[in-house]
């Protein structure tokens, strides 16, 4: 009598399967990141790994599939910024946080060819949405948490609020490739908190 699979794995996440989309995956990354997003394909990553195409195909039908997976792969899982409950203090460390993020991940490139490819192929432009929100996820956390205790003005949208925070720095390192400084960043909260933040009896003392 046969043995069955457990419960807790399923036929068609075993451990071949896990470790050769892994392989892929990690592949396609690689190719994106070294030589831009036309690399990324199931020939060129058989080349590379000696996976049959076949079995690429099984698993991504499309080129366009496999490279949004190749993006989900490079976006860390979103990493738990403390809070103290001062708005200042609190974008202060989570755009610290961003800054860590943006450089020790691959952003620039990836996010250069995601530009170049979603300017030419719409197909991409939720490739480039989904990555660019990943990123800023804890952002959005702690301005949503804002918006939601009164601190923030309620009637601007969550992504206008977002954008005037992660702007700056994308800008200055995506498109001037230049360092993010701590003045960019207390400039930003600065401007930010100026703009936004809903006067109480307590932001007044």
């Amino acid at each position: 009598m046969s043995e069955k699979s457990p419960d807790h794995l399923p036929v068609s996440e075993n451990p071949r399967t896990t470790r050769v989309r892994k392989i892929v995956v990690d592949a396609a990354t690689a190719l994106l990141i070294e030589e831009g997003h036309h690399a990324v394909t199931p020939h060129q990553v058989s080349k590379v790994t000696g996976i049959a195409r076949s079995t690429i195909y099984r698993h991504w039908p499309d080129p366009i599939s496999l490279l949004m997976d190749a993006i989900d792969s490079v976006l860390a899982p979103d990493r738990t910024v403390s809070t103290v409950g001062d708005l200042r203090a609190d974008l202060t460390t989570t755009l610290e946080s961003l800054r860590l993020r943006l450089n020790r991940r691959p952003f620039r490139a990836i996010f250069a060819a995601l530009l170049d490819h979603a300017t030419r192929s719409k197909e991409l432009i939720p490739a480039q949405r989904r990555f660019v929100t990943g990123v800023t996820a804890p952002l959005r956390s702690i301005v949503a948490e804002a918006v939601d205790d009164g601190r923030l003005d309620p009637a601007i949208k969550l992504q206008v609020l977002v954008a005037q925070l992660a702007g700056p720095l994308f800008h200055q390192h995506v498109m001037l490739q230049a360092r993010i400084t701590d003045e960019l960043i207390a400039n930003t909260v600065k401007g930010f908190v100026v703009a936004n933040e809903i006067p109480t009896a307590s932001n007044r003392m």
